[in-house]
């Protein structure tokens, strides 16, 4: 959650910033914010290289996670359990719980 939070932000501030340096910078009334535009179109693009990789790669855990819920075949599913063990270990608690469940409610898991 954090990490979609913060691409967010930092892709909202980035593409203002552009939208200030693009349009902007000739109006009278906007011209004085075009340095402030500036570093904070280089801070944001700073923290977008950081943060987009593990937002993008934690996504893609979340999308492992929901493809496989969508397996009707048992045996397809017992075939890439590992997959969905390791997104939800990495996703955490919450996401850990919801797959438990659902290998509950398909059958591969004992219940507790």
């Amino acid at each position: 959650m954090l990490s979609a939070t913060g691409f967010g932000a930092s892709l909202i501030l980035f593409l203002a910033s552009g939208y200030q340096l693009l349009f902007l910078q000739d109006s009278s009334e906007w011209g004085d914010l075009t340095g402030a535009a500036i570093g904070f179109g280089v801070l944001s693009g700073i923290l977008l290289l950081i943060i987009t990789p593990e937002f993008l790669s934690l996504k893609g855990y979340v999308s492992i996670l929901d493809e496989l819920k969508q397996i009707e075949s048992l045996a397809e599913l017992k075939r890439r359990r590992a997959e969905g063990d390791e997104a939800a270990k990495v996703l955490g608690a919450g996401h850990a719980q919801g797959w438990n469940d659902f290998l509950q409610e398909r059958g591969l898991k004992k219940m507790k």
